[in-house]
């Protein structure tokens, strides 16, 4: 029997068309600019591809693919956790953040990248307002459910190959 196909392929894809959207279509079609909530889904996200990329190129046996499959489920859970916020912050009522701040990268250049992301989830103005939707949902509550595909194709992978058959050792004569 064959060996099952792995998930990394879709799941790269996935995030490359998340990533292709928010740049190309949001960012410079729109000229959205993104909060730093914002910034650091994409650093999750381009995380995320670089651990599904190596996945399904480097084409690893049944235990790095378990490996790579639960390292891309903690940076998916991660991601969960950082649109979640960020739709948390948009719920709130108008006034309850502080003002808009520096931007991301500005924060990271000045206090470095822990107070940065720190900054970041504590939120200001920006990350609270909603600047676009499509279907009644922002542009974090979509990010939210870009991560949730992401988990579960990583999970998904994580079952099968565990379900795989080891593959016997190389024989040596």
């Amino acid at each position: 029997m064959p060996p099952a196909r792995s998930l990394h392929l879709p799941a790269l894809g996935v995030c490359l068309a998340a990533l292709g959207f928010g740049y190309l279509y949001l960012e410079r079609a729109l000229g959205l600019e993104p909060c730093p909530l914002c910034v650091l889904d994409r650093i999750v996200l381009w995380t995320l591809a670089a651990v599904f990329a190596l996945a399904h190129f480097q084409r690893p046996d049944r235990r790095e693919r378990i490996g790579y499959d639960v390292g891309a489920l903690l940076i998916a859970a991660v991601g969960l956790g950082v649109a979640g916020r960020h739709v948390y912050l948009q719920t709130l009522p108008p006034g309850t953040l502080s003002e808009c701040g520096a931007g991301f990268w500005h924060l990271a250049d000045s206090v470095g990248m822990e107070a940065a992301v720190a900054a970041a989830l504590r939120g200001t103005g920006d990350c609270g307002e909603v600047q676009w939707t499509f279907l009644g949902l922002s542009i974090p509550a979509l990010t939210l459910g870009v991560f949730m595909v992401l988990f579960a194709l990583a999970l998904a992978d994580l079952i099968q190959a565990a379900r795989s058959r080891p593959e016997p050792p190389a024989r040596t004569p």
